[in-house]
């Protein structure tokens, strides 16, 4: 093998290598939970908050706890001062994330599953969403999406969990598209190597 297809072959690999290891780097946007901010001794609202996000026009999650200890505060009230109940939204209300889209954006509270016997919460708050009301580009990077308003009944300290997804106006290709549009610029080039340095 001449230097020149030798040089080529490395070329090609370390392309596809590089590709592979940029791509696992470009990660979809994650969903999780902040710290709890204390309302009053019976109260608190939990930040819902995203990172790595990339041009985000909407998201959803839902949220799972035990109801025996906290509960979603959905007869909290919006007359009494408290910055974390909305007239319109009650329990829920929108973070920092979507703010260059206000007032325009799109808050959804999502529905508080409850027991069709007793109607005690069930511990599923599910379909909390929102979406970008502004102009373009969508949002990208990190904040808080939504705080969710808890009311104690015991200690307040069982955890909570959330499970949530988003849409994004820009695709990011898959690890595999993009090694295979690294071979496929490149693999040409190192066969007419090849032939030239192995003429018939």
């Amino acid at each position: 093998m001449s230097a020149s297809v030798r040089r080529l072959f490395i070329y090609l690999l370390a392309a596809v290598a590089l590709v592979g290891a940029g791509a696992t780097r470009a990660t979809a946007s994650t969903i999780s939970l902040g710290s709890r901010i204390v309302i009053s001794p019976t109260t608190f609202a939990l930040p819902v908050e995203i990172a790595g996000a990339l041009q985000v026009s909407s998201w959803e999650f839902a949220l799972t706890y035990n109801p025996a200890d906290v509960q979603v505060n959905t007869t909290c009230d919006p007359f009494s001062g408290d910055i974390y109940c909305s007239l319109l939204t009650s329990y829920a209300t929108e973070g920092d994330f979507f703010a260059a889209g206000a007032p325009f954006n799109l808050l959804t509270p999502g529905f508080v599953d409850l027991n069709p016997s007793t109607l005690a919460q069930t511990g599923l708050l599910f379909a909390v969403s929102g979406a970008y009301g502004g102009p373009p580009p969508s949002p990208s990077g990190s904040g808080t999406l939504a705080f969710i308003e808890f009311t104690r009944l015991g200690n307040g300290d069982s955890p909570i969990g959330v499970r949530g997804t988003t849409v994004s106006d820009t695709a990011v290709p898959e690890p595999g598209t993009l090694a295979l549009l690294a071979t496929g610029l490149l693999l040409p080039r190192l066969r007419r190597a090849m032939r030239r340095a192995n003429p018939r």
